[in-house]
């Protein structure tokens, strides 16, 4: 299979798989209360909706790039240059929702919060230099990391599966955004890509197994 178009379905997925861990996060609020998984729910949301429109956008690019090889269209770059903002604040307003869940759950110790609090981070650029800013990128791999420390103190004292699988798939989350800012590298940019979106989408499916195996105790 072509690279651009693995790394297209693998976003194409990772959005899917967002949406899905939103609506578990959704059965569960439904079923605890908690205002934790609500404030999940609305993140994967957000997310979901942010890595659709990337993904959209840069299959648009893409074709485009197929016929004409150049961006130097000023609607195009525009279009470009619009998307990469609109993602990113997406993917801030999710992290930014994701951290105050992890900042309630602080407050409020409990088991059940503990292991039903995850997050999804945000996908990666879809071609290499197109939505990429460094600067987001650091802000968003800032909050990854405290979500993930945190995440693997309680694994730590837990030692369950579940907790097991929130830190794993956080660990995946913050290795992908590494991944993504070695894009720079212009000779490697395309093997990086490739190594964030697959680490991205591994955590995705660490998170949703996570959530599934809730919802199923808790039906």
């Amino acid at each position: 299979m072509d690279a651009s178009l693995l790394i297209f379905f693998m976003e194409l997925v990772s959005s899917v798989i967002s949406f899905i861990v939103g609506y578990f996060a959704l059965r569960a609020f439904k079923t605890t209360g908690s205002k934790g998984l609500l404030l999940l729910y609305l993140g994967f949301l957000v997310l979901g909706i942010g890595i659709f429109l990337r993904f959209v956008t840069a299959t648009y690019v893409g074709m485009i790039l197929r016929v004409t090889s150049t961006l130097g269209h000023p609607r195009l770059t525009r279009l470009v240059n619009l998307t990469a903002l609109i993602y990113m604040g997406t993917q801030l307003v999710a992290y930014g929702l994701f951290t105050a869940t992890y900042a309630l759950q602080a407050a409020h110790t409990s088991a059940r919060t503990a292991e039903t609090g995850v997050v999804a981070a945000a996908a990666a650029p879809l071609v290499a230099k197109l939505f990429f800013i460094p600067q987001l990128e650091l802000v968003a791999i800032t909050l990854l990391g405290f979500i993930t420390v945190y995440t693997f103190t309680n694994w730590l004292l837990k030692r369950g599966t579940g907790a097991a699988l929130v830190f794993l798939g956080f660990g995946l989350m913050l290795l992908s955004h590494l991944f993504f800012l070695l894009i720079i590298i212009e000779d490697l940019s395309l093997v990086f890509l490739v190594l964030g979106q697959t680490t991205q989408l591994a955590g995705f499916i660490c998170l949703l197994t996570m959530l599934a195996k809730v919802s199923k105790t808790n039906a």
